[in-house]
């Protein structure tokens, strides 16, 4: 077998993990024939079958099978060889990826961004939206904004406020159906929950409530559409008090506290010292702050 380059076992592990040609060819950017031809090429040249394919999608052959730890170190040290040669860029240009939830890339990073825009006209940026962990080793993004304290011991992070967080409704909802008084009463009215995501069922589990995503009359795991219809009369909604106050809604049980959310902005160690990473890093950092004030 000749050298085979790089990309064509970044397809193959791709493949691999999402199951489908679509769905790997829309993770990497790449039209579907291109990442079919791709695969067939590499098949060919290595003179064995990588996959099994049915109706169902693909499914790894024995052979594929014996090639994905090795393809995954591979990654590793591709990744981390363009994390390096990127955390050395001096030049205040070219493009940074940033990785934000639903409700903060909707409702706080509108307020600032511009600012970052018009200042350092230079750059490119590129805004991830998605409730998903974004991946800082492989680079799917540059920094994130992040909910949750990072566990891995390559990210370098830094802690910016935590986001108050408590029940709303419209006036127009309550005029309809009561106030609600407790939390007990609260869920006996329509909560807008979440479908497949648990984090509102963990989330009562904690103050010794036990629901399932079952039980919620509307359910949608896109936030924004939650707090929408909350606003326009559809039901109770558990939200950021900065976003409640902004569409009118009124607090329901203040007396309840809910576990507030920490904002923490993360970076991989390797790019950390990149220029124009770090001036992401101190802009949002000097002024996610002032929004949520």
């Amino acid at each position: 077998m000749n050298n085979m380059d790089w990309q064509y076992w970044n397809c193959f592990l791709a493949v691999a993990e999402h199951g489908s040609v679509n769905s790997a060819a829309t993770h990497l950017r790449v039209s579907q024939p291109t990442l079919s031809r791709k695969l067939l090429a590499m098949e060919k040249e290595l003179g064995h079958s990588l996959f099994d394919r049915s109706t169902r999608g693909l499914t790894l052959t024995e052979f594929g099978a014996s090639l994905i730890d090795e393809s995954r170190q591979m990654e590793q040290s591709a990744n981390r060889l363009e994390r390096l040669v990127r955390g050395q860029e001096q030049q205040l240009g070219g493009r940074i990826r940033l990785s934000a939830n639903e409700v903060i890339a909707l409702h706080y990073l509108p307020k600032i961004l511009p600012a970052f825009l018009d200042t350092y006209p230079q750059l490119s940026v590129e805004l991830e939206v998605s409730n998903q962990t974004s991946s800082l080793d492989k680079r799917d993004a540059d920094v994130a904004i992040r909910m949750f304290p990072p566990t891995q011991l390559d990210l370098v992070s830094r802690r910016l406020f935590d986001i108050s967080l408590g029940f709303y409704a419209s006036s127009g909802f309550l005029d309809r159906y009561g106030t609600p008084t407790s939390l007990k009463e609260i869920f006996n009215q329509r909560v807008l929950g979440f479908d497949r995501d648990q984090q509102m069922v963990v989330g009562a589990g904690e103050m010794g409530l036990e629901i399932s995503n079952e039980e919620f009359l509307f359910r949608c795991d896109y936030m924004p559409i939650q707090i929408a219809l909350c606003a326009n009369g559809g039901g109770i909604a558990v939200t950021h008090e900065l976003v409640a106050e902004a569409h009118g809604l009124v607090r329901l049980c203040s007396e309840v506290e809910l576990p507030k959310l920490p904002v923490f902005l993360v970076c991989h160690r390797d790019v950390q010292h990149n220029r124009a990473i770090r001036v992401m890093m101190d802009f949002l950092g000097s002024n996610l702050s002032d929004v949520a004030d």
